[in-house]
């Protein structure tokens, strides 16, 4: 069992309290969005081995049996199928997708014969792996995803009464559900930049003077507050706008359009950082590239149902790249209970202490974990075990 020393990311949309709170740490006043937990090359977590710290995707690239277990060594390369983050939005997340291993490897080839370097901001692709991920939430946790019906989004619309929304809305009219998405939210992404402009801001003022008629109008207006001009505001109203609660969690697969709004979860996923961006950010946005990645079926993120186990939960979404396994305290007496991290007792695992703290006991080794802190447990140690006071989660891959 090896401590992960893990980095952390201050992007602009992260929470200035949500993490410190978790960790125990006075706010410095600067958002924390991100700690990464795995092997991504461009931020691996970091372990002690000996006397010297090593990252996490050497070390599973120098020792692939070990850490992975030969089977899935030999499958994948050497290389660890998923990565761990938490995720903590203070404010909206951009519009976005992500591709499929089909399109990541056509993307990445791509870029690379334009000469496009990896640290390029402009850079789309950097990295071959697709990007499917579910989000396991430790507060309430509000995100835009995937379709609304297009006769709801075509009502929205014309309940703004803004003229220059009637040709999107003629777009929404074609007998084709997915060809009507298709057209109405490429001729609003890929518009003028001034047609933009000025489409949103009569969006806004539409939405501010209707929001108290139809509370979908507030998300805009709120948006409006941390991207004025943004055209990913209007497009907001084509998704569904769900939470999730503390202990639930959501799939979203390559190519379903989302945003995070606000909360503090865990992001499971394959080892990727391939995002496409349409807007709501400062960052790149290549909204022809993320149109022709997107899926355009109405329709949720498929909301994974938990399965027993031993006195914890599993979540299993429907890839082999990862799963979780995930102890909270049934209530105030639930304490110190002793558990085995099964399933599973082999493979490559990585263990965090997300509430109260945990012991992780592998023979005559030890590691006690507090919250925030992580483990990497390799194949080679086989099954351990755990006593905790609060909340503990595991990522694997099934």
């Amino acid at each position: 069992m090896y401590m992960l020393t893990n980095p952390w990311l201050r992007y602009a949309w992260g929470s200035v309290d949500l993490l410190p709170a978790l960790l125990h740490q006075r706010p410095d006043g600067r958002p924390v969005a991100e700690i990464w937990m795995g092997a991504h090359a461009a931020l691996p977590s970091s372990i002690e081995i000996g006397d010297r710290e090593v990252g996490l995707d050497e070390f599973v690239e120098g020792s692939p049996d070990e850490a992975l277990g030969a089977e899935v060594a030999r499958q994948t390369g050497a290389h660890l199928p998923f990565m761990l983050k938490f995720l903590a939005a203070g404010q909206p997340l951009s519009l976005q997708v992500h591709p499929t291993r089909p399109q990541a490897e056509e993307g990445y080839r791509r870029e690379d014969a334009a000469g496009i370097p990896l640290n390029d901001p402009a850079r789309n692709y950097r990295d071959r792996e697709h990007k499917p991920e579910m989000l396991y939430a430790l507060t309430p946790f509000d995100m835009m995803c995937g379709f609304r019906p297009v006769e709801v989004i075509s009502e929205l619309l014309k309940g703004l009464h803004v003229p220059d929304l009637d040709p999107i809305v003629g777009h929404l009219d074609a007998s084709d559900p997915a060809e009507a998405l298709r057209s109405a939210l490429t001729a609003l992404l890929t518009a003028e930049p001034t047609v933009q402009q000025h489409v949103t801001a009569a969006v806004v003022a539409s939405a501010l003077a209707h929001r108290d008629e139809r509370p979908e109008y507030s998300l805009v207006v709120e948006l409006a507050e941390s991207f004025p001009h943004d055209i990913g505001i209007v497009a907001s109203l084509f998704l569904n706008v769900l939470r999730v609660e503390p202990g639930e969690s959501v799939f979203i697969g390559p190519g379903m359009i989302h945003s995070y709004i606000r909360g503090l979860g865990l992001e499971l996923m394959a080892t990727s950082n391939n995002v496409l961006r349409a807007g709501l950010t400062a960052k790149h946005v290549d909204a022809p590239e993320m149109l022709r990645l997107v899926s355009f079926a109405s329709g949720e993120p498929e909301r994974l149902r938990p399965a027993p186990s031993g006195g914890a939960t599993v979540f299993t979404p429907p890839v082999t790249d990862f799963a979780l396994w995930a102890y909270l305290p049934a209530g105030p007496d639930d304490f110190g209970t002793r558990v085995s991290l099964i399933p599973p007792a082999s493979g490559a695992r990585i263990a965090v202490c997300c509430a109260g703290h945990c012991t992780l006991t592998c023979g005559d080794q030890r590691l006690v974990l507090q919250p925030g802190q992580s483990a990497f447990l390799p194949d080679a140690d086989g099954a351990i075990e755990m006593t905790t006071t609060g909340t503990v989660a595991v990522a694997y891959a099934p």
